[in-house]
């Protein structure tokens, strides 16, 4: 996971923007893969997620027997759709913006079931944290 310490260099630094966005998921998808919180958090959880952003390319990931696969563009019959910019898609995912502010702020729209989007929040949560230590 080499480009893990570069990216957490990036995000720390404020220099973080969704170009960076390809690395992140692979560093995001490592984390989930070999993480046992993430695991217990999406156990039983089999889940599409479809990324639209206003500004960038879309991108999708799945949750399947508590794996992680993603990849750009677009995935059929999503369970939750999140909708937003490019860069409140960077912060989202490092924190930098918190996902319930956006979503309350109209920056962030959700189609599908909230606790489902929630419960995305509580995964990129978890991701950061393990970024970090």
């Amino acid at each position: 996971m080499a480009d893990k310490e570069a990216l957490l260099n990036k995000i720390e630094d404020g220099e973080f923007s969704i170009s960076d966005l390809p690395e992140f998921l692979e560093v995001f998808k490592e984390i989930c893969d070999g993480s046992e919180d993430v695991e217990e958090e999406v156990e039983d959880w089999n889940k599409k997620f479809q990324i639209k952003m206003s500004d960038s390319d879309d991108f999708w990931f799945k949750v399947l027997d508590s794996k992680f696969t993603y990849a750009m563009g677009t995935i059929d019959d999503p369970d939750v759709t999140l909708e937003m910019s490019g860069d409140t898609a960077a912060g989202v995912f490092t924190g930098e913006i918190d996902a319930t502010s956006a979503y309350m702020s109209g920056d962030l729209k959700i189609i599908g079931p909230l606790p489902d989007a929630v419960k995305f929040r509580t995964l990129t949560e978890l991701v950061r944290e393990e970024m970090e230590d």
